[in-house]
């Protein structure tokens, strides 16, 4: 690893990946739900179960393929970059299976092609996402230089999550017959993704030092149980997953309650996606530098207060006041464009805080049990508004009773609200600081190597 300054070019390579991931994420996260219910015809309770089932493989495969990344030995393209060679082409593919449900299956069928090919999709996500992410662990040592590629990543990040919003609705509109719209989306998205992580594995080469290094092998239970012993980790964690899991609770509510509560027309949702987006970019370079100025962990609890105070006034949006809905967008996006950026920065921080000697390499394991809690949370916010949509009444493709409507509302504001604002006082407690890093990297490097 290095502490010195990055150059422009690798941060701009490294934020392609994230474009290409969150091209696919973002349209899972706005318009999946909405597929299976509107177009698929699938009970939403179905669909959610079924997605639910396709995580149980979850459990173990983000912290299991973690921990083989770090432990494997080195293929020619290097420890990270190999995942990210061999797995894009697959992980693109994997994406357009989960929008192509044929026509007229029963229930357990239908049932079983969400569960199987979201299980599929998943395992193809995990395989290229946690390596990439270790690796931008180990590109820097530096606590403000983490930052940067941080803001880097984000933005990249950013732009493919508002390529994911916009693209996906304009094509599958664009077609006129749905399913093959969204079929043809799903390609363009899926295309999208593979040039872009393909370009960041074919150009951009790792540390040296860390090309051929291989980890201390242990055992998955034991490397497992040594991430769990770190404690600013452990808060880190647990603060993400809260906000993780209310945000997934407005963004899979933010087409319905844009379509029945707003009551405005279809064609003005791209337009309203891409207000929330482009703010949350108008606002990380504020959020980097507050946490330069400052600490990260303020810097990333200033901006959650902020989301969650905006999120909770969504509450009172009452039908065709656009220009409300409009404002009230462009506060939410303001402080969630801290959650973009400041956590990507402090989780690196915590993985070093816990290393025993310089050649320790555990990013993966670290970075699997992440990925393990934002796609459990991720899950449990998107099937959540599955399950209430089917028990408030809602009925696709018509004007919703006062019961949906309310169901809608709670959805998209109070109970995200009170899920990130939980998350405010762990980020307060959260034990590294910028002097406390600083320290501790300069201690590490007086252990001798073991």
């Amino acid at each position: 690893m290095s502490s010195k300054a990055l150059p422009r070019s690798h941060k701009a390579l490294y934020a392609l990946g994230a474009f290409g991931m969150q091209t696919l994420i973002s349209g899972i996260s706005f318009f999946l739900m909405v597929y299976y219910t509107d177009v698929a015809l699938i009970p939403p309770a179905l669909a959610s179960t079924a997605l639910l089932v396709g995580k149980i493989w979850d459990i173990i495969n983000d912290p299991l393929f973690g921990w083989y990344a770090d432990y494997s030995k080195p293929g020619r393209f290097g420890r990270r970059r190999t995942f990210l060679v061999y797995g894009t082409l697959p992980l693109a593919l994997s994406f357009v299976f989960l929008w192509m449900i044929p026509d007229g299956l029963s229930p357990t069928a239908a049932f079983l092609w969400i569960a199987l090919s979201y299980i599929l999709f998943d395992t193809l996500f995990t395989i290229v996402s946690v390596p990439y992410s270790a690796m931008g662990t180990e590109l820097t040592e530096d606590y403000d230089e983490r930052t940067s590629l941080a803001a880097y990543m984000s933005i990249g990040a950013l732009l493919g999550y508002i390529s994911g919003a916009i693209l996906m609705p304009a094509l599958f509109n664009g077609a006129g017959e749905p399913h093959t719209g969204y079929a043809m989306a799903a390609c363009v998205l899926g295309l999208i993704a593979g040039i872009t992580i393909g370009f960041l594995a074919w150009k951009l080469q790792e540390p040296m030092a860390e090309r051929g290094a291989q980890g201390h092998k242990v055992g998955f239970l034991q490397g497992a149980s040594r991430v769990l012993k770190n404690r600013p980790f452990l808060i880190l964690i647990t603060a993400f997953s809260l906000i993780r899991l209310g945000l997934t609770l407005l963004q899979t509510t933010l087409v319905y309650f844009i379509l029945y509560q707003v009551q405005t027309d279809k064609a003005l949702i791209p337009g309203l996606m891409m207000l929330l987006l482009v703010t949350v970019g108008f606002f990380i370079p504020l959020w980097k530098w507050i946490a330069e100025r400052w600490n990260k962990n303020i810097a990333y609890a200033l901006g959650m207060t902020f989301t969650s105070l905006a999120v909770l006034a969504s509450f009172w949006i009452q039908p065709n006041q656009l220009l409300f809905t409009r404002l009230l967008f462009i506060c939410v996006g303001a402080g969630m464009a801290a959650h973009w950026v400041v956590p990507w920065a402090m989780l690196p921080d915590a993985i070093n805080y816990a290393r025993r000697h310089k050649q320790e390499r555990n990013a993966g394991i670290y970075y699997g049990l992440y990925g393990l809690a934002d796609k459990i949370t991720r899950t449990l916010g998107t099937v959540s508004v599955g399950w209430v949509l089917q028990w408030v009444g809602y009925v696709p493709n018509v004007a919703q009773g006062e019961q949906a409507l309310t169901g809608i509302r709670l959805l998209f504001g109070p109970v995200p609200a009170l899920f990130i604002f939980l998350a405010v006082p762990l980020l307060i407690s959260y034990p590294i600081n910028r002097r406390i890093h600083t320290s501790r990297q300069k201690t590490l490097q007086e252990i001798p190597e073991a």
